[in-house]
């Protein structure tokens, strides 16, 4: 029986794509843009790139905007990666439906938590503008700790934090290695948001449970109980 849900926070509950828009605003502050190359243009790149290679890593994602032209100065894949974060601290997108869904499912009676990898200072400051920070019994940002997703442990601290054990933790994620796999060998029931629409890896099962975007996740408990 599912006695909490735990949420990865990137393209589950925050909106990757109308932010980068915002944080490419930036990029001319940041890079040295080639002459003629449009911020319509470099958003355009970038969401292309991060739909199709975010599960593989940022350096695809460079190596494209490269490849693109998009850079008059090409900046090495460390000094892509550090301005970039840089812009993502001052900007964030929230699905419309985050904060009334997370509120449901805790007037439903479940514990919610949230499992992030990444940068401390960076995550911590998504939450606070995406106002999210209030609505989780438990965050854990890999951050803080020498291990991040897809390791169990990671998961199985969480259902420690939360009092459950890891066959009660439902947990909500767009990444095929981090989230489903990782969750599912740790022994909690994994939930794939479809928000890419790409799954990358033929040698990992996809998971029973999807959902276009987690506001179907009140709904999929209710069919699960």
């Amino acid at each position: 029986m599912i006695k909490a849900v735990v949420f990865d926070l990137d393209h589950t509950l925050f909106d990757r794509y109308e932010t980068l828009k915002l944080v490419v605003k930036q990029f001319d502050k940041v890079f040295k843009i080639k002459e003629g190359v449009t911020k319509e243009y470099i958003a355009k790149e970038i969401i292309w790139a991060d739909k199709h290679y975010v599960h593989r890593g940022w350096e695809e994602i460079h190596a494209h905007l490269c490849e693109k032209g998009v850079f008059e100065e090409i900046p090495t894949f460390e000094e892509y990666t550090k301005k970039v974060l840089s812009c993502f601290k001052g900007v964030a997108v929230k699905y419309p439906f985050a904060i009334p869904t997370l509120q449901k499912i805790r007037r439903m009676g479940y514990k919610t938590g949230l499992i992030t990898n990444g940068d401390h200072d960076v995550q911590q400051s998504k939450l606070k503008m995406l106002e999210l920070d209030g609505l989780f019994d438990e965050v854990i940002i890999s951050g803080d700790y020498d291990f991040q997703k897809p390791d169990k442990r990671i998961f199985h601290l969480m259902a420690e934090k939360l009092c459950v054990e890891p066959n009660e933790m439902m947990y909500v994620g767009d990444h095929p290695k981090f989230d489903v796999d990782g969750s599912r060998n740790a022994g909690c029931v994994p939930v794939w948001v479809r928000t890419t629409g790409t799954w990358i890896f033929p040698e990992i099962e996809k998971c029973e449970l999807q959902v276009e975007t987690v506001e179907e996740i009140p709904a999929l408990i209710d069919r699960l109980r």
